[in-house]
């Protein structure tokens, strides 16, 4: 049944269309992955030395293919999982801003401020310089990722179980799904990374939710966490900085802290729920 339809008709999604989109999103990106896996920087099976920055690049487009073809399934026609730009009002255009703001005060701002030195806790503003390099850090994930985990599985999932499970859900997801990842150390061990992720997905849920379900703002939130390791680098240059104190231990504590705030300040719904607004354009 067409999700459109969900509101005339007060019924929910099936759960084939997204099903269907977890085995194409997963089968896809982890098809394209086997290079890395399988080469010297993953499990050592084969002597090909895959391009790391190009193959993770590649398997992100498995969530965008996957939602368009999920999408198709469920509606009989071509059609955008959900709307990408907010809706018509001023108000919505607004809460582009403030995902990408709490990703930053939470993984960057308050990390910075718990572990510099005493007497050098003024943030320097060029930590901000690094997103003025939007094209390398807004493909190979943002771009492709957010079709799928936001403007597909998202609202369609937040139909069934609510906005905070279903947030819930997808980061858990959203995580497992970059598992063979893992193998390649390009990420961190994944007891640090789930967690990391679920926070991550309360922001970019609030971001959906407060554009009128708009996929640019997640996408802005997950451009902004990109960036963010290099911002808080940028940071730390030239500051004297507590060696005792895990700045790893320190951005997920403040991740997950901020995420629960949020999760509380909204009383548990980041939002509207979604028969409350439109899911496609």
């Amino acid at each position: 049944m067409p999700i459109t339809e969900i509101r005339e008709k007060g019924a929910r999604p099936a759960w084939k269309p997204t099903v269907f989109f977890l085995v194409l999103a997963y089968s896809i990106a982890w098809i394209l992955w086997l290079p890395l896996v399988l080469g010297p920087q993953g499990l050592h099976l084969t002597k090909y030395d895959a391009s790391l920055p190009f193959w993770v690049s590649l398997g992100t487009i498995g969530p965008l293919i996957a939602s368009f073809f999920a999408t198709r399934y469920e509606k009989g026609r071509w059609a955008m999982p959900s709307r990408f730009l907010p809706t018509m009002q001023l108000r919505s255009w607004f809460n582009l801003l403030p995902g990408p703001a709490i990703t930053t005060f939470a993984f960057v701002i308050l990390p910075y401020m718990y572990c510099i030195a005493p007497g050098h806790k003024l943030i320097p503003l060029r930590f901000l310089a690094p997103l003025l390099a939007i094209w390398p850090n807004i493909f190979g994930g943002p771009l492709e990722e957010e079709f799928g985990w936001r403007g597909f599985l998202l609202p369609r999932l937040s139909a069934r179980i609510g906005n905070i499970w279903a947030t819930l859900l997808v980061g858990v997801l959203w995580a497992t799904w970059h598992l063979p990842l893992m193998l390649t150390h390009a990420w961190g061990p994944f007891w640090y990374f789930l967690p990391m992720v679920m926070a991550l997905a309360v922001f970019a849920s609030l971001s959906y939710y407060a554009t009128g379900g708009s996929i640019l703002g997640p996408i802005l939130v997950h451009y902004v966490f990109n960036t963010c390791s290099t911002m808080l680098n940028t940071a730390f240059l030239g500051q004297p900085r507590y060696r005792h104190r895990d700045i790893n231990e320190t951005i997920l504590v403040c991740m997950i802290g901020i995420a629960l705030l949020m999760i509380a300040a909204t009383r548990g719904k980041l939002g509207q729920s979604c028969s409350d607004q439109a899911i496609t354009p």
